[in-house]
């Protein structure tokens, strides 16, 4: 604590004014080491020494203060901010879109630590590691923590999406062209939640991003918010499909893709075979 508030003590020196009044860190900020609070319209950036320079610390706020809005815009009723209720929990939360947005917390709290752990969000804010911060995290876990928790691969493959829809495909590689290497490589299966409760590959991450994105611009946004507050695993009842036929029917999607131009595919299919 005496490190965290040396933090404060030198951005006060500094003249941060308009900052709101210090409360308690939030339980990810390390006890062992020093920490500068930095803080922005909507944000407090906890930053462990050394992680972040001045510079980097402004674009990851500004990236999560775009994310922020686009994603709002996105989520509309759907979201459910800081609301990190476990997949099994009876009955789950529920989508209702008649009923007022739930409130965002302001500011919310973003932790910044070395090159250890791994990055997540909990209904106390958002976890980052250090080395992570150029891949767009902040993003990605910022919509895990407005949209609240679901199940894999469903919520992991929304914060996949919406990132790519916010600031592009990563590294030039969309989903779906991801998804099209996996499957023309024999890397490609279906996501079943059972199966990746201890953990989930590049190649799951990916397949699921471009497998929500099928749902949504396939069946709509509405049907999706349903499956994804509603209970694990509920294709049938929202989708009317068993989850077997809907993945047999997204990856025939996938494998008519018009790939024949695309750079990108067989740049990303001599990546993988490297």
């Amino acid at each position: 604590m005496r490190a965290i508030l040396s933090g404060l003590a030198l951005l006060a020196m500094l003249g941060c004014a308009g900052a709101p009044p210090p409360r308690d860190p939030p339980p990810d900020v390390p006890e062992d080491g020093r920490v500068e609070l930095v803080t922005a319209e909507h944000f407090r950036l906890w930053v462990s020494k050394g992680c972040l320079s001045g510079a980097e610390a402004q674009l990851l706020l500004h990236e999560l203060q775009t994310a922020r809005k686009g994603l709002l815009s996105r989520l509309g009723s759907a979201r459910a901010p800081g609301d990190f209720r476990t997949p099994d929990d009876d009955p789950p939360r529920g989508y209702r879109p008649q009923a007022a947005p739930r409130k965002i917390p302001d500011p919310i709290d973003v932790v910044v630590v070395p090159d250890k752990g791994r990055c997540h969000a909990d209904s106390a804010g958002i976890m980052l590691r250090a080395d992570h911060v150029a891949r767009r995290d902040g993003t990605h876990e910022l919509v895990h923590y407005l949209a609240g928790s679901s199940w894999r691969p469903i919520d992991e493959g929304l914060a996949v999406y919406l990132t790519e829809e916010l600031w592009g495909a990563r590294r030039g590689f969309t989903s779906k062209v991801r998804a099209r290497v996996y499957l023309d490589l024999n890397l490609s299966r279906p996501l079943r939640p059972e199966d990746l409760r201890k953990g989930m590959s590049r190649i799951d991450y990916d397949t699921a991003g471009a497998f929500v994105r099928w749902l949504v611009e396939s069946r709509g946004a509405e049907r999706f918010w349903t499956l994804y507050h509603g209970a694990v695993g509920n294709y049938h009842t929202v989708y009317g499909q068993p989850e077997v036929e809907l993945w047999e029917e997204f990856w025939r999607y996938v494998g008519n893709l018009d790939v024949k131009t695309k750079s990108a595919y067989y740049a990303y299919k001599i990546l993988l075979q490297d």
